[in-house]
């Protein structure tokens, strides 16, 4: 966090200088404000100076600044929203920032209660998306990671109805009809987890994890969605879980579990024959 003292009532404040710092509410801020300014056609300094007054809790006066004010005004935007981005935002936190939008009901942090369906799905429109640009393909993202609640909990522990039918149907109909502003958060907020998800360190079954050994392996999995197809084959092929369906309604947390110990598998059998080859 930042403090900031406002000189002419000497009062001290703290404002987010990250993402991760923000609340969801805050973060929601953030970017109907940026929404606004691509409507109206603000620059990215009077779009800064709003976000900044609306996370110091200060109602804009309607008096004209005095040049001293204006210069603080925009070094303080200099030094604390760097990390927004200019023309387009950037985003990378990992708690949920939306954590519900009207009757649907997002994940939680960094995906941890998705199914490995559920994330295949996500990571396949994000793919498509991100290559077509259709309005469908983003739709279907945020219909796959927003659900209405369901009266049973998956194996993941999350009460989300199902992706198929009538009711993913009417979810979908609900997340197309969401503004622009929340599905880019959405999408934004999706791309910063799989990034994470390739890159990152977790905690998995008290062991240490660096997520980012799994696809520098020759042998492993690379890619977030076209391959993520071969790991479930993979997985399911081994019986390590059960069959297709039974691994799709696995927790994507106990596969990425399943990934490591394959992979230290893989290590030890590569030791052992470089071993053997020594001698």
């Amino acid at each position: 966090m930042t403090e900031i003292e406002i000189y002419e009532t000497g009062k001290k404040v703290t404002m987010p200088s990250s993402w991760a710092e923000m609340t969801p509410d805050q973060v929601q801020t953030v970017f109907k404000l940026h929404d606004e300014a691509i409507r109206k056609g603000w620059s990215v300094m009077e779009r800064n100076v709003r976000i900044l007054y609306a996370l110091l809790g200060i109602r804009p006066g309607r008096k004209r600044p005095t040049p001293r004010m204006a210069e603080n005004v925009a070094m303080l935007c200099e030094r604390c929203l760097g990390f927004l981005g200019e023309e387009g935002l950037t985003f990378d936190g990992l708690a949920n920032p939306l954590p519900r939008t009207r009757r649907l009901h997002g994940p939680g942090e960094l995906l941890q209660d998705l199914t490995f369906g559920e994330f295949r799905a996500a990571a396949r429109a994000e793919q498509a998306f991100l290559k077509e640009h259709r309005k469908e393909d983003l739709d279907e993202l945020v219909a796959v990671l927003y659900r209405s609640r369901w009266s049973r909990e998956n194996r993941a522990g999350r009460r989300a109805g199902p992706l198929t039918g009538r009711a993913f149907r009417k979810d979908l109909r609900r997340a197309h009809r969401l503004p622009d502003w929340q599905k880019r958060l959405v999408l934004l907020w999706f791309c910063s987890c799989l990034q994470y998800l390739q890159t990152g360190k977790l905690v998995l079954n008290g062991e240490d994890v660096d997520l980012s050994l799994l696809y520098q392996d020759p042998n492993s999995v690379k890619g977030p969605s076209a391959t993520w197809n071969d790991l479930l084959f993979h997985i399911a092929r081994e019986q390590t879980l059960g069959n297709i369906d039974r691994v799709e309604e696995e927790p994507l947390f106990s596969v990425l579990a399943i990934m490591w110990s394959n992979y230290k598998e893989a290590k030890r059998y590569e030791e052992t024959a470089k071993a053997r080859k020594g001698h």
